[in-house]
C-alpha cells in the first residue's frame, strides 16, 4: 500500500534509522532502512510512517508503505511514487535522509503468498510502486527454493518512470521459473519491450491463465479492471485472486 491513510488497531511502534535514499525515476524514490531488533514480517505487508508534516514536524499522521525488501533480506526496503504536495511525497522528497530515524508501526496486511500446496503457477501484475509487495513476494519464494513457475508483468506509463529494471532483470536471469514482462502503457518510439494494460500483456505473453494464482497491486482502477478479467473471462476461482491498491 502507498498513500494510504489507515485506521488500524494497536500495533508494535518501532525505530529505524534510513541508512540509504536516492531517486529512481523522475517521480519514484528508493530508500532503507535498518531492520529494528524485534520486528518481523510476511512478504507482502506493510507498515505505517509517522509522517510529519514539513512545516510542523509536531504535527504527525500515518502513511502506510508496502515493504519491498523479503523478510531474509537484511534491510527494509521502500519505493515511493511522489504525489506533488502530499504529505508523504514532500516528507520523503524534501525531509528524509541518511541518518534520520523513522517512526512506523507495522507489520499489518494479509496480502501475503497462500501455502505452496494450495497453488501451483503464479502469476505478479503491478504497476508502479505496487511492485514493492510483489518484489518481496518473490524475491522470498525464490529464497525459499520455490520452483514454481513464476510472471511479472511490471508497469508504468513512460520511459522515464521505469525503474529495477535492471535488478529484476538479473533475477530472472538468476531463475529459470521466473518470467519477467517489463511494459510501458506510454512507449516512446524507441521502447522495445511489450506495451498496453497489464492484463493485456499477461494474456500475450502467457495465454492459458485458468491454473494461475493471481497478485495484483497498483491503482484502484487497474486492480479492479485486472479482477473483473480475472474473474469473468480467465475463470480463475476468487480464493485465487489476491490484490491490493492504493491510492
Amino acid at each position: 500500500m502507498t498513500w494510504l491513510s489507515l485506521h488500524i488497531m494497536p500495533t508494535p511502534t518501532f525505530t529505524a534509522r534510513c541508512t540509504s535514499y536516492r531517486k529512481i525515476a523522475h517521480d519514484v524514490y528508493e530508500f532503507t532502512l535498518a531492520t529494528p531488533q524485534g520486528f518481523s514480517f510476511q512478504a507482502g505487508q506493510f507498515v505505517m510512517f509517522q509522517v510529519p508534516l514539513v512545516e510542523s514536524r509536531s504535527d504527525v499522521q500515518g502513511r502506510a508503505f508496502s515493504i519491498a525488501s523479503a523478510p531474509s533480506e537484511p534491510e527494509l526496503l521502500f519505493v515511493a511514487k511522489i504525489k506533488q504536495g502530499g504529505r508523504a511525497g514532500r516528507w520523503i522528497s524534501e525531509v528524509l535522509t541518511v541518518g534520520d530515524d523513522v517512526l512506523f508501526q507495522g507489520p499489518l496486511g494479509n496480502f501475503t503468498l497462500a501455502p505452496k500446496a494450495q497453488e501451483q503457477q503464479l502469476l505478479f501484475l503491478a504497476t508502479c510502486s505496487g511492485v514493492a509487495p510483489l518484489r518481496s513476494h518473490i524475491v522470498e519464494a525464490l529464497h525459499q527454493g520455490d520452483t514454481r513457475p513464476m510472471d511479472l508483468v511490471f508497469c508504468v506509463r513512460k520511459d522515464e518512470d521505469l525503474f529495477w529494471a535492471d535488478q529484476l532483470s538479473a533475477l530472472a536471469q538468476a531463475h529459470a521459473n521466473l518470467h519477467l514482462h517489463l511494459t510501458l502503457s506510454q512507449p516512446s518510439s524507441s521502447w522495445k519491450g511489450h506495451t498496453g494494460h497489464v492484463q493485456d500483456v499477461a494474456e500475450e505473453v502467457i495465454g492459458n491463465l485458468a491454473e494461475r494464482s493471481i497478485y495484483v497491486c497498483g491503482g484502484p482502477e487497474m486492480v479492479k479492471a485486472v479482477r473483473i478479467r480475472a474473474l469473468e473471462q480467465w475463470k480463475i476461482p476468487k480464493e485465487r485472486v489476491h490484490s491490493e491498491d492504493y491510492v
